[in-house]
């Protein structure tokens, strides 16, 4: 295909910590893809693994904590170290079909960590989001 927007995949091609500051909890990383860089608040303890995760996603304007003053941050922490939390943060946000290839993004990163059981989740327009990255994707 001779575009981006006709192009329909993602990969990861690399990763990056970044500085997610003292307001969040959880620890930053960028997931590198040959469609640009995917922020990430990661969730779990490293001593304890787990095959279990879950790919939070955000609303048409994106960011990490999700409705109700931070519930995915809230959420992720307490969750861990049972099952990985991977909080994304959109590279186009309100772009639905960017939005999922960012979503499927997260669910391969898990799945290439050794997670085999992954759930979505997904506030207001990530609900959609999450609706249409689950058909292609038989890890979820």
């Amino acid at each position: 295909m001779s575009n981006e927007s006709e192009d329909i995949s993602i990969g990861i091609t690399g990763l990056a910590e970044w500085d997610i500051g003292q307001e969040q909890s959880g620890r930053g990383l960028t997931l590198l893809t040959n469609r640009g860089p995917i922020q990430t608040i990661i969730h779990h303890d490293p001593s304890k693994p787990s095959y279990r995760g879950v790919v939070w996603v955000g609303g048409a304007r994106g960011g990490f904590d999700g409705p109700g003053g931070g519930l995915y941050r809230i959420l992720g922490a307490e969750l861990s170290p049972g099952v990985t939390s991977i909080r994304a943060n959109y590279r186009k946000p309100n772009d639905l079909a960017e939005c999922v290839m960012d979503t499927l993004a997260a669910v391969s990163f898990l799945s290439g960590t050794g997670h085999t059981d992954i759930l979505l989740v997904g506030h207001s327009f990530g609900g959609a989001v999450v609706i249409k990255a689950a058909p292609f994707s038989d890890l979820v």
